[in-house]
């Protein structure tokens, strides 16, 4: 943190330095305050994916081009969206229904973070924390599609999609408590975990049977599910924030 303070201390621009050049080097400056030494990462690849949209659009207003900015679409209300996803979180609803409910649903959820994004962007343009924010709606963008994917064709297994429906359901009455239990319940599971050892000569350790694959938590299987749940994850969040509701029923209220 010193030596970004010290380097932005100097001079905006060295000698001989375009205005697209000192942008670089203080956006190199801010991702290894952000990043550190670490590998590439999905989100290090989202923010470059952001920098590179922002540089373009600045180039553009510097030679007088008009920037093209994403059309704002106009998005159902929560209220209205509780009339539309009728039944989601229901045990008796039909797994078809659900399939095109749920996906209907993330769809909306997400399209609205997203364009929450734009609006802070196009209003506070230049400040990392919104940058931050854009990166981690486009890494969210790539990880749920797999999981649009899976739901238009009508594949994603119905163990996570009644699980899914019903975090829906919580967050749709402003429950983020019960979303996040259930969040958490589809993510880790209640399966018992191997501490210690598991057979002992020849009888076999008490419980050993649920120990195995059938109780084991989805996301530890698959790495594409393990994105997805991520992504859900922070639409959670973004909805606690977005549509606030008494403290009583979040998590971390105001966090």
């Amino acid at each position: 943190m010193d030596f970004l303070k010290a380097e932005l201390a100097r001079k905006k621009a060295l000698f001989g330095e375009t205005l697209a050049e000192t942008y670089k080097r203080l956006r190199s400056l801010e991702m290894q305050e952000s990043f550190g030494s670490k590998s590439q990462t999905d989100f290090k690849s989202a923010m470059e994916k952001i920098d590179q949209e922002y540089l373009k659009a600045m180039m553009m207003e510097l030679h007088g081009d008009k920037v093209e900015r994403k059309e704002v679409k106009v998005l159902a209300t929560i209220e209205e969206m509780l009339v539309t996803c009728k039944g989601i979180d229901a045990p008796d609803t039909s797994t078809d229904t659900l399939y095109v409910i749920v996906r209907q649903f993330y769809r909306w959820l997400f399209e609205t973070w997203e364009q929450n994004g734009e609006r802070k962007f196009r209003e506070c343009e230049g400040d990392l924390s919104v940058k931050l924010e854009r990166a981690k709606i486009k890494q969210a963008e790539d990880y749920l599609k797999p999981l649009f994917r899976s739901l238009r064709k009508k594949e994603l297994d119905e163990i996570l999609l009644r699980p899914f429906g019903e975090i829906a359901g919580a967050l749709l009455k402003k429950d983020y408590i019960g979303a996040n239990d259930v969040y958490l319940r589809t993510a880790i599971g209640n399966a018992a975990w191997p501490i210690g050892v598991t057979m002992v000569g020849i009888h076999a350790r008490t419980g050993r049977e649920k120990l195995f694959a059938h109780n084991v938590a989805h996301v530890l299987n698959d790495e594409c599910q393990r994105k997805y749940l991520q992504a859900i994850k922070r639409l959670i969040t973004f909805a606690q924030r977005y549509f606030p509701t008494d403290p009583s029923k979040c998590v971390e209220y105001n966090a």
